[in-house]
């Protein structure tokens, strides 16, 4: 695992799609990653590649405020329900291919 965040809400943007609002917990968080195995409902079970991050200012203690984008995200039904508030995400580095 390269990366814990801690979700807190999932939203969604005009032109971005559903954007994961959350906070680090450990490890470093770039794009290329992706994040294990997600239930998805009728989407099926799937890893998610994460393309952007970005830093978001907090007015609460919860440490580094992220927004996490990612390459062709499921609905924001399915996110929201896959990762309710409070989960910790794992994040992964790409399988290196041979």
């Amino acid at each position: 695992m390269e990366a814990e965040i801690e979700v807190r809400n999932i939203i969604h943007l005009i032109g971005r799609g559903p954007v994961l609002i959350g906070y680090v917990r450990s490890g470093t968080v770039r794009p290329g990653q992706w994040t294990t195995p997600l239930e998805l409902g009728r989407s099926g079970t799937r890893r998610l590649e994460l393309t952007a991050v970005e830093a978001l200012s907090s007015m609460e203690a919860g440490g580094a405020a992220i927004g996490l984008v990612f390459r062709s995200p499921p609905s924001l039904a399915e996110l929201q329900r896959a990762l309710p508030s409070g989960t910790l995400l794992a994040l992964e580095e790409a399988a290196i291919k041979s």
